[in-house]
């Protein structure tokens, strides 16, 4: 089992991004079982009232109907809505997305940046200040994954971490 991450930023507000061993597990397996297919899902969990704190609880697998190639993904809708009710129940919301670039760096293209900010701007989604978690690397080698948050209308890359 992985170790649990915390990214943080500090300065004149800290912010701190922390996210589980069981987020983690679920984002390793589904890369690994999409071999250099990009592959990805929705990030849930909570929002601290004080301060700028977020704890990424769980990551789902790609839905199903998601579409992908090595070099994109378009995640599908299928059986989300129902699992964010559920999850809403326990204190618990959409935080945003995650996926994974084969072989490649962590690092968000334009595309990415793009797809963020208009889920930041499109109420339906509830979610002002959308968070994207980007697994990069290969299985027989080592993984690194990165946060970037987009808030405000300004995008705050965290620090990268190899997994371990």
């Amino acid at each position: 089992m992985p170790n649990p991450i915390e990214f943080r930023i500090e300065g004149d507000e800290t912010i701190s991004i922390w996210i589980s061993s069981e987020a983690i597990k679920t984002m390793l397996k589904a890369s690994s079982k999409a071999g250099c297919s990009e592959t990805g899902g929705i990030l849930i969990g909570r929002y601290t009232p004080e301060s700028w704190f977020a704890d990424i609880v769980e990551a789902t697998p790609k839905p199903k109907g998601s579409q992908a190639g090595r070099f994109w993904f378009q995640r599908s809708n299928s059986g989300l809505s129902n699992l964010l009710v559920d999850r809403w129940n326990y204190g618990y919301h959409y935080l945003g997305e995650w996926h994974y670039h084969p072989n490649s760096a962590p690092i968000p293209s334009n595309s990415d940046i793009l797809a963020m900010r208009e889920i930041a701007n499109d109420d339906d989604y509830q979610c002002p200040n959308p968070i994207l978690v980007i697994l990069g690397g290969n299985p027989a080698l080592d993984w690194t994954i990165s946060i970037t948050l987009f808030r405000k209308g300004e995008i705050l890359r965290l620090c990268e971490y190899t997994v371990t």
